[in-house]
């Protein structure tokens, strides 16, 4: 590959390295211009936060590939096998964690809305101010990024639309950032803060599923890497 053809392949990486700041510190916007009485992890932003899980993986995967264009990860297969197992075990583990995390968050909110009149009031009181209108301003200029970064990809090395793995990897960044909008946008916006939490848990089961998949690959790398060594 050209010097040319590599910088916009970077180009693209930087363009999902935007996104990725993008989801947490936006997401953390939403949150501190939610409720002050709901706690950090029920404040509103969840939704587009927990993009980054998923993200973080197809992340790592594009920077896997940005290394080796300059440089053949053969010889270092076993370490960047090694290096992406530790990563995904912590990810599926935390990925866990925000699910039990969300889910519980979501029964919550469900529960307060149902339980006429404390209940919803109460409800009300914490989560009917998001900021649904402001969230899916954050989501289109996401989405803006990720759309620029695919194209970017592919104009750099059209050949990465025949890798399978990662070709699922940016339609999931892509279709789960389209439903999280969808969501939020659909309901009207007292119960905005559920789509926010459902898209949430949509996307740590996602984001979760996919770091299992990674470490199922980790594995099989660094088995292959030892074989090689010992043949």
């Amino acid at each position: 590959m050209d010097a040319a053809k590599i910088g916009i392949f970077y180009l693209g990486l930087f363009c999902f390295a935007l996104a990725i700041v993008g989801e947490f510190s936006l997401g953390l916007v939403l949150g501190a211009m939610g409720s002050a009485s709901a706690s950090a992890d029920a404040a509103p932003g969840l939704g587009i936060r927990m993009l980054g899980l998923l993200d973080l993986a197809l992340a790592w995967t594009l920077l896997l590939m940005a290394v080796e264009m300059v440089r053949p990860i053969g010889p270092l297969a076993k370490i960047q096998g090694f290096v992406t197992l530790v990563l995904s075990f912590f990810g599926i583990l935390g990925g866990i964690a925000l699910i039990f995390t969300t889910l519980a968050l979501l029964i919550l909110m469900v529960s307060l809305l149902l339980a006429i009149p404390f209940g919803t009031i109460v409800y009300m009181a914490t989560w009917a101010d998001f900021p649904a209108g402001y969230a899916r301003g954050a989501l289109a200029l996401l989405m803006t990024f990720k759309l620029i970064g695919t194209g970017l990809l592919v104009v750099a090395s059209p050949a990465l639309i025949r890798n399978k793995g990662l070709l699922v990897l940016l339609v999931l960044s892509i279709g789960l950032t389209f439903l999280t909008g969808l969501l939020i946008g659909f309901v009207p916006g007292v119960v905005s803060a559920i789509a926010d939490a459902i898209a949430a848990l949509i996307s740590a089961i996602v984001g979760t599923v996919w770091m299992l998949v990674l470490l199922i690959g980790a594995l099989g790398s660094i088995l292959r890497a030892i074989r090689s060594t010992a043949t």
